[in-house]
């Protein structure tokens, strides 16, 4: 039988390391609106959509982030969508082509370590997404999507979240020489997430109107790529998890969570960039971080929206 203690310890453990980030926090934080009567780029999701990893780690935690913001796949495909969408035209005979007033707005975050006497906040789950992010961006999209100015419209929404609902659920009950829990814990985590999931697209939605493109995100597996991926059983329990089967010695999955952010995407009429298989050595931060991509790996998952929004 696979030792899935020997794997899902050390991950339990690299979650811990990696969600604080290791940075000293200061008062600061991230702010700005964007100027009225422009049309948006809208993100939503966790720590890969807020760009974690893509740029280096520096003391100030604040400064970091905002050099993973600055540096992550959501500020790299909102570039990509300054050449590729067409906003409405401008009255001048010399518009250009392509969206170059083009805002952005990144509700997404990464697990915020205790400062000024608040306390941390964990990594963003499903249910974070709908307790802080999903009231402001549907009412953002109420408010520019259907007012009488087409200029200032939610052109494109994209959200990545689902990992933090799952990987919980499966580090406590597959950790022990028994895995007779482990399947009915992964099933009753996806069977949460759904619901979730359903509810953050639905209203995104039905806020955002029937033509606003929304693109979602499926999960990469990046065990293979951190120190535990040492164990040659932690590449098929990560692609178990994200893309279902049977996996010997943990049991069967009719469907991963990939199928189901998939399923649930196309009901919603969103498109999917699809990340799974497509980063690879040299993608991620490895070592003891198990979770996220570098700049490279930022780089193509920004290339992976960009053609599930030009195909």
């Amino acid at each position: 039988m696979l030792r899935w203690s020997r794997i899902v310890v050390p991950f339990a453990v690299a979650l811990l390391a990696v969600a604080g980030g290791g940075l000293a926090a200061t008062a600061a934080t991230p702010s700005g609106a964007p100027p009225p009567g422009l049309p948006m780029y809208l993100a939503l999701g966790d720590s890969i959509a807020n760009g974690q990893q893509s740029a280096p780690l520096i003391k100030d935690y604040w400064t970091t982030v905002a050099g993973w913001r600055a540096n992550g796949y959501v500020a790299q495909f909102r570039t990509d969508l300054v050449r590729d969408l067409d906003c409405l035209p401008a009255r001048s005979d010399h518009a250009q082509n392509g969206c170059r007033q083009l805002q952005l707005v990144n509700l997404a975050r990464s697990a915020v370590p205790p400062m000024d006497g608040q306390p941390e906040k964990p990594g963003v789950t499903t249910q974070v997404v709908i307790d802080e992010q999903l009231p402001t961006a549907t009412a953002t999209l109420r408010a520019r999507n259907h007012d009488a100015n087409p200029r200032n419209d939610v052109e494109v929404v994209t959200i990545d979240v689902g990992g933090n609902d799952v990987f919980g659920p499966i580090t406590s009950a597959c950790l022990g020489e028994s895995t007779a829990g482990c399947q009915a814990a992964v099933i009753g985590a996806f069977q949460a997430f759904a619901g979730n999931y359903a509810t953050i697209l639905h209203d995104l939605r039905e806020a955002a109107g029937p033509d606003t493109v929304i693109i979602t995100m499926t999960y990469y597996n990046p065990l293979p790529y951190c120190y535990i991926g040492a164990n040659p059983a932690a590449g098929p329990f990560g692609d178990w998890v994200l893309e279902g089967g049977t996996l010997p010695g943990a049991g069967t999955l009719p469907a991963g969570l990939n199928d189901i952010i998939a399923a649930i995407s196309q009901q919603n009429g969103a498109r999917v960039a699809d990340t799974f298989g497509k980063l690879g050595a040299g993608d991620f931060v490895g070592g003891p971080d198990c979770l996220h991509p570098n700049l490279s790996g930022h780089t193509k998952i920004a290339g992976i929206f960009d053609q599930a929004f030009t195909s």
